[in-house]
C-alpha cells in the first residue's frame, strides 16, 4: 500500500514537473533594428503576419507598474495563483450567471496566452496547475517579460514593444503615465483600440487606473488630471522605415532577432532626405538609384546606411553591397602604393601621351593629352594614362595583392584575368568595402600622427554595422603591412584638390570650410558614378546609377555622386582637420620643374616629401648643353671652340612627351637647333607615337574584304621639317607640321622607315593583323 502511495505520489510529481510544455511560445517574431541610442530603425514583420517583437532587456517602471495594480495587484507575493482573486470570481460569475471574470494572475495569463486553453472548468483547473509550474521554472522578472511580450495589443499588435512604437512612436521607457495605463488595460479588452464607438469604454478604463494609481500614491491629483487629459491614440503609426535594406541583411543573418545597430537615427534621417531630394531630380533623365553610406572614421562603425531609393524602379538591390564597376575610385590607393614604394614623388612628372596596348587602349575622359603632368595633378585631375603606366611600372599583381589586403573582397579572379584595366575599371567593388578601405587609409595615418610614429595593429577591418563590432583595444607595431602614413598624406593632399561642384566654388576662401580629400569614378558605358570623400572624422561613399546597369549619358561621377556627398558633409559635424605625419616625412631638395631629386642641373627647392622619395630616380629631364656665342644654336667641341661656348641647363622632355606638353606650356622652350657645321652626337630628332614598338597592328577589313586604312603618328622636334614615309623600300608620301600619314598594308611582316629633310632616319618593323 506504501509502494502504490509512492507510485502515485512520483506520476503526481511527474504530472506536476511536466505539466508545463518545455517550449511555451513557439512563435515567429519580428525583425527589429534599433540604433546606437537604442531607437527603433525598422521592423519586418513575423510570418505569421503580426507586429510581435522579440523580448527586450527594456523595463519601464511606469507600466510595470500600471500593469500590476491593474491585472495583479498581488504579483509579487502569491505562487502563480491568487485564491482571493479566484474566489472573488467565483462569487461575481455565480450572481451574473455567466463567467464575468477569471481571477487570473499574470502567470495564469501567460499560460493561457502559451497554451490557448477553452475557458472551462477543467481546463481552469489545468491552468492552475501549469501556472504554479509556471512559478517555478521562471523568476517573477522573467514571467513578466513573457507576459509583455506576448500580450495582444489590438489588430496585429502583439507584446509591449511593438505597441509602444505602433501607438506611440517611442520606447517604452519614455512612456507617460497616460501611455502605461492605456497599454497596461488594452490587452484586458484590445478590440477597443481600433473600435470607434467603444473607444469611450478604452478611455474609462485607464482613466479608473490613473485614478487608482494616484490613490496608491504614485502619482499627485495635478499629474493624475493632467495625464486623463491625454488623448488616447487615433490609429497605430506606421512603423519606422529608415533603412530598409539593412534591415533585410538583418533578416539574412538572423530573422526574428532584434539587431542593435551602430547607425544614428538622426543622421540616417538626414541622409536618406538628401539621396531622396537627389533622386526627386535625377530620375528626369532616367537615373533611378543611388546608395549612400556614411562611416565614422576612428571606430569604423557605419553611422548611415541609404542602399537605394523606395518606390524606384529595382528599390530591392541593396547598391551598397553590390558589386559595380569601379571606373577611376581606385586610382588613390595605386598613387599611395607608388609612392610608399618609391616609384613616384608627389610632384614627379609622369607622362600623359599616346599608349597603346594589345586589347587595350586607354584614353583620358577629356580625350586629350598633356605630354607631362605632375602626379598628384594626374590624380586630382584623374588622368588615365599616367595611372596606367604606373600600374604597369608598380606591377598588377602587387597591386591586386595590395587592394585584397585593403579590404576589397570581390578580386576573386587572378590579377592576369584583370590586367592593367584593374586600376580604370576593369574589376567590381562594393561602396560597402570601399568606404572601409579609404577609411583604413585615414585612420592609418591620423593613429600614426597620435601615436608617435606607430601603427595601429589592425588597419583596414571592414566596416561595423553591428554593435557587438568594435575596434580592438590599441596596439601599436612599427611596421606598415601596406601604405606608409606619408603615402598616405599626399594621397589625401593631392585628393584636396580636386574640383569640386560648381555650387561648392570659393570653399577655400572660408577658414571654416571642410578639409575634404575626395575622389569621384564613372565606369565604361556610363553606367555607374562614384564619389568618395574622406575627412579626419568621416567617410562619405555615394553610387548613383541604374541597378539594372543601363547607362545614361548624364552618370558621371563629378555630375551626379558628388553633388549628394557634399550635401551629405554639410549635414556632418566637422571636429577637427587631419594631422601631418611628420615622423614618416622629411624635407628634401626637389627639381622645381620636374619634381624629380635635382640631378646637377636642376633648379631646386625644399619639399615635405615622404621618407621613400629617397629612393627615387634623379631628374631625367634637365642636362646640360652647349651653345654658341650668341646662344642661339647648340654646338660641340667637334665643331666649335669650348672656350667660346655658353653652357646653360635646360629642361628637355622626350620628343613625344614634348609635342604633347608644349601645346599647353607656352613657356617651354625648345633646345635650340645645331648649327649647320655640327654634328647632333646621334641624337634622333624623331619619335614614333603610332604604331609602338613591338606591338601587332590590327587591319580592319570592309564588306568586301579590302583592307581598311589605318593612321600612323610620329613627332619631330622640329615640326616645320619635312618627314618622308617608306614602307619596304615603298615611297608612300611627305608629312609637314603634323606628321601623320593613312596606310593599309598587307598583313604580315613590314619594315616602315621615316627620314627627314636633314637625313635623320627611324625605323620600325610591324606585324599586320587583320580581323
Amino acid at each position: 500500500m506504501k509502494g502504490k502511495r509512492y507510485i502515485l505520489l512520483l506520476m503526481m510529481g511527474l504530472g506536476f514537473y511536466f505539466a508545463l510544455p518545455s517550449r511555451l511560445f513557439d512563435v515567429p517574431y519580428s525583425t527589429v533594428i534599433y540604433d546606437r541610442d537604442s531607437l527603433l530603425l525598422g521592423a519586418h514583420i513575423a510570418a505569421d503576419g503580426q507586429w510581435r517583437f522579440p523580448a527586450s532587456e527594456r523595463r519601464s517602471f511606469k507600466y510595470e507598474t500600471a500593469l500590476r495594480l491593474y491585472e495583479d495587484e498581488y504579483f509579487d507575493v502569491h505562487p502563480g495563483v491568487n485564491p482571493l482573486a479566484i474566489g472573488r470570481a467565483t462569487l461575481q460569475n455565480i450572481r451574473a450567471g455567466r463567467v464575468v471574470s477569471g481571477g487570473s494572475t499574470l502567470s495564469m495569463q501567460v499560460v493561457r496566452m502559451a497554451t490557448n486553453h477553452p475557458r472551462t472548468i477543467p481546463y481552469k483547473l489545468l491552468e492552475i496547475l501549469q501556472s504554479l509550474r509556471l512559478e517555478l521554472r521562471y523568476s517573477k522578472q522573467e514571467i513578466l517579460r513573457l507576459y509583455q511580450t506576448h500580450a495582444p495589443y489590438g489588430g496585429n499588435v502583439v507584446g509591449i514593444e511593438g505597441a509602444s512604437w505602433r501607438y506611440f512612436q517611442r520606447n517604452i521607457q519614455q512612456l507617460s503615465w497616460a501611455e502605461s495605463a492605456l497599454l497596461a488595460v488594452l490587452p484586458n479588452a484590445p478590440g477597443l483600440i481600433h473600435t470607434g464607438k467603444n473607444r469611450a469604454i478604452l478611455l474609462r478604463k485607464r482613466n479608473r487606473l490613473l485614478v487608482k494609481l494616484r490613490d496608491h500614491g504614485l502619482m499627485d491629483s495635478v499629474s493624475c488630471r493632467l495625464a486623463m487629459d491625454e488623448p488616447i491614440p487615433a490609429h497605430p503609426h506606421a512603423l519606422p522605415r529608415l533603412a530598409p535594406h539593412l534591415l533585410e541583411l538583418c533578416r539574412k543573418q538572423g530573422e526574428g532577432q532584434v539587431h542593435y545597430l551602430h547607425l544614428q537615427k538622426n543622421v540616417q534621417a538626414k541622409i536618406n532626405e538628401v539621396v531622396r531630394w537627389h533622386h526627386d531630380q535625377l530620375k528626369r533623365s532616367e537615373i533611378q538609384n543611388i546608395g549612400a553610406i556614411v562611416l565614422n572614421v576612428q571606430t569604423n562603425e557605419v553611422m548611415a546606411y541609404a542602399g537605394n531609393i523606395e518606390g524606384a524602379p529595382h528599390e530591392h538591390v541593396d547598391m551598397i553591397q553590390a558589386r559595380r564597376s569601379t571606373g577611376s575610385i581606385l586610382k588613390p590607393f595605386l598613387y599611395a602604393a607608388a609612392l610608399a614604394d618609391g616609384q613616384i614623388m608627389p610632384q614627379a612628372l609622369v607622362a600623359d601621351v599616346p599608349r597603346y596596348y594589345k586589347n587595350f587602349t586607354p584614353k583620358n575622359y577629356s580625350k586629350t593629352f598633356d605630354g607631362a603632368v605632375p602626379a598628384d595633378e594626374a590624380l586630382s585631375r584623374s588622368l588615365n594614362i599616367p595611372a596606367v603606366d604606373m600600374l604597369k611600372d608598380y606591377g598588377v599583381g602587387k597591386f591586386h595583392a595590395d587592394l585584397q589586403q585593403l579590404g576589397m573582397s570581390t578580386l576573386e579572379r587572378p590579377a592576369a584575368h584583370y590586367g592593367l584595366s584593374l586600376v580604370l575599371g576593369g574589376a567590381e567593388v562594393k561602396l560597402f568595402d570601399l568606404v572601409g578601405m579609404y577609411a583604413g587609409m585615414m585612420r592609418k595615418m591620423d593613429y600614426f600622427s597620435r601615436h608617435s610614429s606607430q601603427y595601429p595593429a589592425e588597419q583596414f577591418p571592414a566596416p561595423y554595422i553591428f554593435r557587438q563590432q568594435q575596434l580592438p583595444l590599441p596596439a601599436n607595431t612599427q611596421q606598415s603591412a601596406i601604405l606608409t602614413a606619408g603615402a598616405i598624406y599626399h594621397t589625401f593632399e593631392a585628393m584636396k584638390n580636386v574640383r569640386r561642384p560648381a555650387e561648392e566654388s570659393g570653399w577655400e576662401q572660408f577658414t571654416t570650410h571642410q578639409q575634404i580629400a575626395w575622389k569621384t569614378g564613372t565606369s565604361y558605358g556610363l553606367r555607374d558614378a562614384w564619389a568618395v570623400g574622406v575627412t579626419a572624422d568621416y567617410v562619405v561613399g555615394v553610387w548613383v546609377g541604374n541597378a539594372n546597369g543601363e547607362g545614361r549619358s548624364g552618370i558621371v561621377g563629378g555630375l551626379v555622386a558628388a553633388p549628394v556627398l557634399f550635401d551629405i558633409f554639410r549635414g556632418l559635424k566637422v571636429d577637427r582637420q587631419w594631422q601631418v605625419p611628420y615622423g614618416d616625412l622629411s624635407e628634401m631638395r626637389v627639381c622645381s620643374q620636374s619634381g624629380f631629386k635635382p640631378n646637377p642641373y636642376c633648379p631646386s627647392v625644399t619639399k615635405l616629401v615622404n621618407l621613400a622619395g629617397a629612393r627615387t630616380e634623379i631628374c631625367p629631364y634637365h642636362v646640360q648643353v652647349h651653345l654658341d656665342e650668341e646662344e642661339q644654336y647648340r654646338v660641340s667641341s667637334t665643331c666649335y671652340p669650348t672656350y667660346k661656348m655658353k653652357h646653360q641647363s635646360w629642361f628637355v622632355l622626350p620628343h613625344v612627351m614634348e609635342w604633347y606638353y608644349q601645346q599647353t606650356h607656352a613657356l617651354y622652350r625648345k633646345l635650340p637647333a645645331w648649327k649647320n657645321t655640327c654634328l647632333p652626337d646621334g641624337q634622333q630628332p624623331m619619335a614614333f607615337i603610332y604604331p609602338q614598338k613591338n606591338r601587332r597592328l590590327w587591319m580592319p577589313k570592309d564588306l568586301d574584304g579590302n583592307y581598311q586604312q589605318v593612321v600612323c603618328k610620329v613627332v619631330h622636334q622640329y615640326p616645320s621639317k619635312k618627314i618622308f614615309w617608306h614602307l619596304d623600300d615603298q615611297f608612300l608620301g611627305t608629312t609637314n607640321g603634323v606628321h601623320e600619314l593613312a596606310i593599309a598594308p598587307m598583313s604580315g611582316r613590314h619594315l616602315l622607315q621615316l627620314v627627314d629633310e636633314d637625313g635623320h632616319k627611324i625605323q620600325q618593323y610591324i606585324e599586320v593583323a587583320s580581323r
